[in-house]
């Protein structure tokens, strides 16, 4: 292989003559990857376990948690080399040959180790000689547990002085980063630790041991002296803690300059999200920063996964992806554990993996994170160790690889089942014998390529990416310099093994590799952040090689770029604040970036203004919603998710006709609602009133309207919840306006005795008097079975005001519905009568279209494909300009671990299935084709006992159809639902009552869209709009929904909408979001949301001339960086 260097001022530029191990066929013929055979690498590491009696995973229950791999280049001769740890065998050094051929150099370079237990590895030029060293870490059930830093000497040969520097860890360590944590020049360490505990170990005392942490079984952070030696300032630091600490990553979250921490922790133990603060410290903020983290936390990456140029974070767990292994080998979340999880502070944990996006940087200078993993298909990936992203295909956008498997099944139920009736009959043999009892599956790894940002899709087949086996470390590096990234996997009792990627001989796949020379004491540049900008491209990364899982990754910086052949500006911003910058490179090639070379002077770091701002301090006492405990699931175990907590009800209006909007919200069971009067300096005042007489009920629905035509508005309450103690609690209010004081009507409406959802009112028989739509939500712990749905006519005109239930004279089958959860009233057909559409759980999208005075269902028009989903809203307004009424429908969205499509859709089926006189629900999902029942056995089984009877193993229930396990005929009798999408949608009206099914964009799928506001809100002539919603209440083996926040989309005027970043909009919303509002405040339009055990939040905009700022500035980041030539301040404005 040859190289040929080009000189140029401050800039080494290397251009790479491609190399090829063999003759290859035409593209069509080749997959990305290709698997190496080690008697041509020359690679013949296996990282062998060898059990006994006395060493086994009974003795010691982190035998199967692997080795490590890292790459880098050890001799500086331009090849990037090869380590691996070995758990029971000596570690390896193989130096690269060129042309991905490698040799075994281990024992004349002295480190093969000792009877260690090494797990991570680590490089670090330590000493500044340019020479690569290497940090090991050490583990381990005997022996000793003191980390080894092995010194380069420069000729092939290391030198261990660990006990010199001082850190010669004595922990459990898994794993280590440097990184300069405190700016002075020089990099510093941090260790993480796994202490040996008891798997079974119970949240009290996980508690006590975080509460009474000591440095032995911390984490350790050590401040580099600059003299050779290092300092252990855990303690001083803010760093001192327990957890079972399995990886970390280290970036700048919240681009505040300064690198923090993520430390990913094993069982309740909770992760730490250590946020720099600059001075030497750290501070935990992690639940402030993410609403949920994975249970079983393993390896971890951070990246800049969809190009906004924030750092997201992704994290392992081991949820099975499929139906068999999940339901066989994985333990089910215990609703006790679950909740002793959280109430001991650990915070909000699901045994799933977690995506955590970045949205932005929020007021208080903190991160706002949002698990994204269900809709962007990664949510599972069975037995994960190291997730690693990088842009394996070149295409500009980082993709994601996990290794998986664990050498034995330690949660197979069965098994532990048939141990425990052994040990009970005193039947227990030998450990050894049964450890090789105990089931064992090789597993394949996951491999996702990066859709545009979008989300994920598995790649493993296309990109010829396959291996089964038991897999734990894993880093990439180009090996063989052709300009994409080759894979090395350390795997347990197998030969580790190496895939070349083949992307460079492919069709745009173009490259750039980015070399950093920092200064002397930081020579590879940790920490530095780069910027680049190609066409349309714009990039992010941070770098800090050591991520995933016990590995480290070719400290080299890799651009793909796709179709681009040129780069339009590279920007490099430095630990220590500094920035260097060029413009107008050529791609395919390495570029050696010393620091320093074209610096830039007086960076412009301000951000733009944001349209929206918090304004709670215009409230004179702040409302927080509160929930009556009531356990839903005590009667219904399989409930998808809880009924009681849908409120709490938001009304807005001029309650005393003094000109200015006032609030209303309702609240839980028990607690007073809440009445906001706006006074002329724009504060709002809470006031007394006849609602708070009315606590004993469930607010769920309200509006303000005129009832009785006096020019004043009135109050309806709807009264819902899952409670049935006392179904007078069902009856809905009407307070009644008099002078401004709203009294408690008696007899003017009907009994109302279904649990209720939402009010719309119109005038839809047109005689002056305003009537009703009051939605039926749920029959109180009957779901799925709807509650009752009214129209109720005002007697008004006829003299006196009265509300009469004419439902079924007036809408025949509106009644029963479904479990509605909104509505509104439009002509639809435009034939100049008001029509009705409904949505709501489990049901379509339904129109009653009012015909002489009747209302038919007309639901059929809808449909070009089925509407059914778990709608929570709708809305409509001319979005397109022309002339008719579109509609916006919220829906789950697709961030949810329900997941349906038109081939597999997801069902619900409720009947009495074993005949004890209650009805039982069954929920079904397909895996692989298959439909399954969603719940595992042991769930399934305090439902229907019998099932425990049929199945008299977890192993037959794992195999087990829906059919299998309820019956094809029972089945076929019950009462049955079906949701083919959870997707929002944009409903065009085509004319004729026809409409046109359009998906909202991806960012608006995060959560469920439980209300919606339509407005002009950057007065540009075009309708907007502002969605808000989540989901906390499911049940705890579905992680809630929490990641919404909020989210702004603005209309084109064409039906088109473009989500707008928190860092845009201000909006952040930040709770369980169930109702919306807009009110007139000093001249400006506010938001208002009402959240679930939350507080009621405002949101302010800015001046009018501000907010369209921001507007305008919308995406000019990728216009101002595509600008190449002269350096110029508004080119690096940053404003992420």
């Amino acid at each position: 292989m040859s190289l040929a260097k080009t000189v140029i001022p401050f800039v080494i530029v290397i251009f790479v003559i491609l190399s090829s191990c063999s003759n290859l066929g035409s593209e069509q013929d080749q997959t990305r990857f290709r698997l190496l055979d080690s008697d041509f690498t020359g690679i013949h590491f296996n990282n062998k376990l060898t059990e006994s009696d006395t060493l086994n995973y009974f003795t010691y229950q982190y035998m199967y948690m692997g080795g490590g791999v890292a790459i880098g280049d050890v001799n500086n001769d331009g090849l990037s080399d090869v380590f691996f740890t070995g758990n029971m065998v000596e570690n390896k050094l193989y130096l690269n040959q060129g042309d991905l051929r490698f040799k075994d150099i281990s024992k004349e370079a002295g480190l093969a180790g000792d009877s260690r237990w090494y797990t991570g590895v680590t490089f670090i030029d330590i000493n500044s000689d340019g020479y690569l060293d290497i940090y090991l870490s050490v583990s381990g059930k005997n022996g000793s547990k003191h980390n080894q830093l092995y010194i380069n000497n420069q000729d092939l040969t290391f030198s261990e002085k660990a006990s010199e520097y001082g850190i010669d860890d004595g922990g459990q360590s898994i794993q280590s980063a440097f990184f300069d944590y405190d700016h002075d020049g020089d990099l510093d360490l941090f260790v993480i630790n796994y202490p040996i505990i008891s798997f079974k170990t119970p949240n009290t005392v996980y508690r006590m041991l975080k509460d009474a942490a000591d440095i032995k079984n911390s984490d350790h952070l050590y401040r580099n002296d600059g003299n050779g030696k290092f300092t252990d300032v855990t303690n001083d630091s803010g760093l001192l803690n327990f957890g079972l600490s399995v990886s970390s990553s280290i970036g700048d979250f919240n681009q505040d300059g300064w690198d923090d921490i993520y430390v990913s922790n094993d069982f309740s133990t909770p992760d730490y999200l250590y946020m720099n603060n600059g001075d030497g410290t750290f501070t935990d903020r992690l639940r402030e920063s993410t609403k949920q983290t994975s249970f079983y936390g393993m390896g971890t990456d951070a990246e800049d996964f969809n190009n906004d140029g924030l750092l997201d974070l992704f994290q392992v767990d081991m949820a099975a992806r499929d139906n068999r292994r999940s339901k066989a080998n994985m333990a089910s979340m215990d609703p006790g554990l679950f909740w002793s999880t959280v109430n001991n502070g650990f915070h909000y944990q699901y045994m799933y993996n977690a995506f955590q996006l970045n949205q932005g940087i929020d007021e208080s200078g903190l991160p706002i994170f949002s698990n994204v993993n269900w809709m962007s298909g990664v949510a599972s990936t069975d037995w994960s160790w190291a997730p690693i992203a990088a842009d394996f295909d070149n295409d500009g956008w980082k993709d994601l690889f996990i290794t998986n498997g664990t050498r034995r099944e330690i949660n197979n139920k069965d098994f532990f089942k048939n141990l425990e009736k052994e040990k009970n009959k005193g039947m227990e043999s030998p450990l050894i014998e049964q450890i090789q009892k105990m089931p064992s599956e090789e597993i394949d790894n996951y491999v996702f390529k990066n859709i545009g940002g979008f989300g994920f899709k598995k790649a493993n087949e296309d990109w010829g990416l396959s291996y089964k086996g038991f897999s734990n470390g894993t880093a990439y590096g180009d090996l063989d310099n052709d300009g994409d990234l080759d894979l090395i996997l350390n795997n347990i009792d197998d030969m580790a093994v190496l895939f070349e990627n083949r992307t460079s001989q492919m069709k745009d796949a173009h490259y750039v590799k980015v070399k950093l020379e920092g200064d002397e004491l930081n020579l590879l540049g940790i920490g530095a952040k780069l910027t680049l900008v190609a066409g349309e491209s714009r990039q992010y990364i941070h770098l800090n090689p050591s991520k995933g899982f016990q590995s480290y990754v070719e400290p080299i910086l890799h651009f793909g770029l796709g179709n681009n052949v040129r780069i339009d500006s590279l920007i490099v911003d430095w630990v220590d604040g500094t920035t260097d910058y060029m413009v107008n490179l050529n791609a395919d090639q390495t570029i050696a970036f010393k620091k320093g070379s074209y610096p830039v002077i007086g960076r412009n770091m301000k951000r733009p203004p944001q349209m929206y701002q918090s304004a709670r301090a215009l409230f004179d006492s702040i409302f927080d919603h509160k929930e009556n405990r009531f356990d839903d699931f005590d009667k219904q175990v399989l409930l998808p998710h809880k009924l009681s907590n849908l409120g709490p009800a938001l009304a807005t209006g001029d309650v005393n006709s003094d000109g200015l909007d006032d609030i209303f919200v309702g609240n839980g069971a028990g607690f007073a609602a809440a009445m906001y009067l706006q006074q002329p300096d724009g504060r709002f005042i809470l006031t007394k009133g006849a609602w708070q007489e009315d606590a004993r009920y469930e607010d769920i629905g309200a509006v303000f309207f005129d009832a009785n035509n006096d020019g004043q508005l009135d109050l309806y309450v709807v009264s819902g919840g899952n409670s049935p103690q006392d179904y007078r609690m069902f009856q809905d209010r009407l307070y009644i306006n008099v002078d401004g004081i709203l009294t408690k009507s008696q007899n003017i409406l009907p009994k109302i005795s279904g649990s209720g959802s939402r009010v719309i009112p119109k005038d839809f028989d047109g005689d002056g008097d305003v009537d009703l739509f009051v939605g039926g939500r749920i029959s109180p712990q009957n779901y799925p079975f709807p509650g009752q749905s009214y129209l109720l006519v005002n007697q008004m005109m006829q003299g006196e005001l009265k509300f009469v239930d004419q439902t079924e004279e007036l809408a025949p089958g509106l009644s029963n519905i479904g479990m509605v959860t909104d509505a509104m009233w439009t002509d639809y057909d435009q034939n100049g009568t008001i029509d009705l559409i409904a949505v709501g759980e489990w049901m379509p999208i339904t129109i009653f279209s009012q015909e002489n005075g009747i209302f038919k269902n007309k639901t059929v028009v809808l449909e070009n494909g089925d509407t059914s989903g778990w709608w929570f809203s709708i809305d409509g307004a001319d979005f397109d300009n022309d002339g008719d009424i579109d509609l916006i429908a919220g829906n789950l969205g697709t961030n949810y671990k329900y997941q349906a499509s038109e081939k597999e859709s997801f069902n619900i089926y409720a009947s009495d299935f074993d005949e004890n006189g209650s009805k039982d629900l069954v929920l079904g999902y397909y895996n692989n084709g298959v439909e399954y029942p969603v719940r595992g056995r042991q769930c399934s089984s305090q439902q229907i006992p019998a099932i425990q009877l049929k199945f008299k193993d977890y192993s037959s229930f794992a195999n087990a159809t829906i059919e299998d396990v309820y019956g094809s005929e029972n089945l076929s009798a019950s009462l049955h639902y079906k949701v083919t999408s959870f997707a929002s949608v944009y409903l065009e009206n085509l004319g004729n009552g026809e409409y046109k099914k359009r998906e909202l964009p991806f960012s608006a799928q995060i959560s469920p869209i439980n209300d919606i506001l339509i407005e002009d809100f950057n007065a540009d002539g075009s309708l907007d709009l502002l969605v808000g919603g989540d989901l906390y209440a499911a049940e705890v083996e579905t992680p809630r929904s929490d990641a919404g926040i909020g989210l702004l989309m603005l209309g084109d005027g064409h039906g088109e909408f473009q989500p707008l970043p928190y860092s845009t909009s201000g909006i952040n919303m930040g709770y369980d979001v169930k109702a919306l509002g807009i009110i007139k405040n000093a001249g400006r339009s506010v938001i208002v949301t009402a959240n679930n055990q939350g507080p009621l939040q405002l949101f302010a905009p800015f001046t009018k001339s501000q907010s369209k700022m921001s507007i305008n500035k919308l995406d000019n980041r990728t216009t101002r960086f595509k600008k190449a030539g002269a350096l110029n301040e508004q080119l690096l404005v940053t404003d992420n």
